[in-house]
């Protein structure tokens, strides 16, 4: 990707919408940027998303709405704990409004369950509770992502130690409210990805809190992951994630 300022996106030529009415600035995979009235503001619109594993594609305007409706109350939610984010509003089914940002090439991952690759890594029966949340930092560019440590990111210039010390910080206390949220709503946070960018110099955390980043679990029983069913490329998706999201804004 290139470095830009101006936008928390791989940046694309730019171009008019469809419509005729909105000039796009930047795509990602399932979300694409536009102009707003404000310099340091832009329009984030959930799209289709196309999943790398050649499963079928994630295109439904109600499954937007849903990817939406889900980061909205989320990225307001953790705003309530102080947890610096890009989220200023949402504005539409299928739109929010973010703080403009240039992106930091890091993605954070953090497994609160053994699955997926640290079973295949480590060998770890698959399902079981971690004691303590494993956070992983893979270096994005190229539309790659490279395990790295801390001294990789400095060698690259993509941080400062001071900035990997607030991302840290961001992650894991992200990690803890929103696994408290999950709890009382009898849902398991087995795993999440994060990305963050800057924005007059301040680290915020940014892109979507939803299914595609966040890997939610009903909850089992002993620490099992049992009802792994809110994922958008199942047939049923607009119904699952349809539940999770009013799980998740049930006043408990």
């Amino acid at each position: 990707m290139k470095e830009e300022t101006q936008v928390f996106v791989e940046e694309k030529p730019l171009r008019v919408s469809k419509s005729g009415r909105r000039e796009v600035i930047g795509e990602q995979q399932g979300k694409s940027f536009y102009r707003s009235v404000k310099p340091d503001h832009i329009i984030q619109e959930f799209t289709a998303h196309a999943p790398e594993n050649g499963k079928k594609r994630i295109n439904t305007k109600d499954l937007c709405a849903l990817r939406n409706d889900i980061s909205s109350y989320l990225f307001e939610y953790l705003n309530g704990f102080k947890i610096p984010t890009h989220f200023v509003s949402k504005l539409s089914e299928t739109e929010m409004m973010i703080k403009q940002t240039e992106r930091v090439h890091i993605t954070v991952k953090i497994f609160n369950y053994a699955n997926g690759i640290l079973v295949k890594r480590f060998g770890l029966k698959s399902g079981r509770a971690l004691e303590f949340p494993v956070i992983e930092h893979y270096y994005a560019c190229n539309g790659t992502l490279s395990w790295v440590n801390e001294y990789h990111l400095y060698m690259l210039g993509v941080l400062t130690p001071e900035e990997f010390k607030q991302i840290n910080r961001i992650s894991s206390k992200t990690n803890a409210v929103l696994r408290g949220l999950c709890d009382r709503r009898q849902l398991l946070l087995a795993d999440l990805q994060l990305e963050f960018g800057r924005h007059k110099n301040q680290i915020l955390l940014s892109d979507e809190l939803s299914p595609l980043t966040c890997h939610f679990i009903d909850g089992g029983t002993n620490g099992q992951l049992e009802k792994d069913r809110f994922l958008l490329d199942r047939d049923d998706a607009f119904q699952s994630i349809s539940e999770l999201r009013d799980r998740l804004k049930l006043k408990v």
